[in-house]
């Protein structure tokens, strides 16, 4: 009797229970818009007023930089010791939908710069070049880290989940 009630009580555990962010898809949806909002960005520079060369530069410069900065902060260490010590996935996990998950992503970085890129077009359009291209970086940055976690779980025969918010805990469960 007591088993019935504890299965007729898990339906709806595991409906108040926090949806799951699948943390590939995530990355790799994110860093596919960072890319393609980029290149709008550096279009719109050339097509408003800078020259292609100039503008191809400063794009360059800024995905550069933050390529630098990310690949040498320690952060990126962290996440990796985060994934060594992923809980075991304990049910069937509830999973956001993906386009919840790249609205998530969004805020605040990519919507921030993509709302500078369109002030640096009615300002100073080759700003909008350079900052296209830190958002480029920040879109490689996303695509490289997702090409390596699918690596990564496809050695583990493993998929990675996670709570939502920075500071959610992460899970590892079956593919």
């Amino acid at each position: 009797m007591a088993g019935a009630a504890a299965n007729a009580a898990e339906p709806e555990d595991r409906a108040s229970a926090p949806a799951l962010i699948e943390a590939r898809a995530q990355t790799l949806l994110i860093g596919m818009l960072r890319l393609i909002l980029a290149a709008g960005g550096l279009a719109a520079a050339i097509a408003v007023d800078v020259r292609s060369g100039a503008a191809a530069a400063l794009f360059a410069a800024g995905a550069l930089v933050v390529l630098v900065a990310i690949m040498g902060d320690r952060r990126g260490r962290l996440v990796w010791l985060r994934l060594e010590q992923a809980e075991p996935l304990a049910s069937e996990a509830r999973l956001e939908p993906r386009r919840l998950i790249l609205a998530r992503a969004t805020y605040p970085s990519t919507i921030g710069l993509t709302v500078l890129i369109a002030m640096a077009l009615l300002l100073e359009p080759a700003l909008a070049a350079l900052l296209a291209g830190i958002l480029a970086g920040l879109g490689g940055a996303a695509l490289g880290f997702g090409a390596q976690l699918a690596a990564w779980e496809r050695q583990r025969g493993a998929r990675v989940l996670a709570e939502p918010g920075r500071h959610g805990r992460v899970f590892e469960g079956p593919r």
